[in-house]
């Protein structure tokens, strides 16, 4: 193995609060036994004052020891279960902040808007922050009393978001969420709780627009044919739109 490949990947490392160095330096420190610092220097291909300071910080995670001897100081590394232990110390850490987050929550709730009222917008971009859209429209939907959301669906990029999230309908179909569809363009067709009418079957649009609850969100493409979106949380907005689209609806 390279002096400079750690066995824990910089990942596992950073969980416990360790540095991909601060491992090259353990691994030294196991594979010498005992050394002086110019040594371990030397073994790890890392500078003496930056060995020295990792050093340190391994002492203070209790990975290392040191013994002064007449004109050098050695040190030497504590036995690998002390990793596993470091682990069960940061993951009970972990489980006890997630409590307190938690219950934090509900006060930081309180907090928004609590100066004065500013409605929030939210980007997205790719297939990924498409299909966190259309989790958002499930999410909201399913806390709210119609369970319901309206949508003006495009032929133009119905597919593209179908390919954000394949099973949508299905996930939709199984929490009970209701949609009313006014498409544009050719294509579409009802699957389950869901009712659609066109407002033309000769011309598509380059949108989606989702009205749900107090928020829309609108999604399209960019030039180079990638989805983006944008939800906006805001009563009077969603009003409107729910508005207009009722009144489409009914003349459709």
């Amino acid at each position: 193995m390279n002096k400079k490949q750690t066995i824990l990947s910089a990942q596992d490392s950073e969980v416990l609060g360790l540095k991909d160095q601060d491992m090259q330096i353990y691994q030294t420190l196991l594979r010498l036994g005992s050394a002086p610092l110019r040594r371990i220097a030397q073994e790890s291909g890392i500078s003496r004052s930056t060995a020295h300071d990792i050093l340190r910080r391994l002492m203070d995670f209790g990975l290392a020891t040191f013994v002064d001897a007449k004109s050098h100081r050695y040190f030497s590394a504590e036995d690998p279960e002390q990793l596993h232990r470091l682990a069960s110390r940061k993951s009970l850490a972990m489980q006890e902040s997630c409590v307190r987050v938690e219950q934090a929550i509900p006060q930081l709730e309180k907090l928004v808007g609590s100066l004065s009222y500013r409605p929030t917008v939210r980007y997205y971009e790719g297939s990924t922050g498409v299909k966190s859209i259309l989790q958002d429209v499930l999410a909201t939907c399913e806390k709210s009393r119609s369970k319901t959301y309206r949508v003006y669906s495009s032929a133009g990029i119905r597919d593209l978001i179908a390919q954000a999230w394949p099973r949508y309908n299905a996930t939709r179909k199984q929490r009970g969420v209701q949609v009313k569809a006014v498409a544009l363009g050719e294509g579409g067709k009802t699957v389950g709780l869901d009712e659609r009418k066109w407002l033309t079957r000769k011309e598509s649009a380059p949108a989606y627009i989702f009205i749900y609850d107090k928020k829309t969100a609108y999604v399209s493409v960019d030039d180079r044919g990638r989805l983006f979106g944008a939800i906006i949380d805001d009563e009077p907005i969603a009003q409107t739109q729910k508005l207009i689209f009722n009144q489409l609806w009914e003349h459709l």
